[in-house]
């Protein structure tokens, strides 16, 4: 079981894909996403801040997720076939779940979502 950060972490980035799937384009959630992509830029690239700023705007938002059924969609998309990167081997989990990787992650599904 990955640190407490690492797995909040994944459990938000297994939301914002569940998300794409599942949520309307008109979907308030995808305009708020766009405040969560503008004020991640000054958090420090660290996975302890950036599981606090996540915790933080799931809070401002309303927005729960939870460990367990994020798990289960987990295990769903690989039964689905889909791939779930994990870190390759040698790799710090950290260097994966990074700043730059979860503003992508959010900034392409809100693209999707709004075009």
């Amino acid at each position: 079981m990955p640190p407490e950060e690492l797995q909040l972490i994944e459990d938000f980035l297994t939301f914002i894909e569940n998300a794409r799937t599942t949520r309307p384009g008109n979907d308030p959630l995808w305009e708020e996403l766009l405040g969560f992509e503008t004020h991640l830029v000054p958090v420090e690239d660290k996975p302890v801040k950036l599981a606090m700023y996540i915790q933080s705007w799931c809070q401002g938002f309303g927005v729960k997720i939870d460990p367990q059924a994020m798990r289960q969609l987990r295990d769903n998309m690989v039964k689905k076939g889909k791939v779930i990167p994990k870190p390759a081997e040698g790799e710090q989990p950290s260097k994966v779940y990074n700043k730059a990787m979860l503003s992508e992650t959010v900034h392409q599904a809100r693209s999707e979502k709004i075009a």
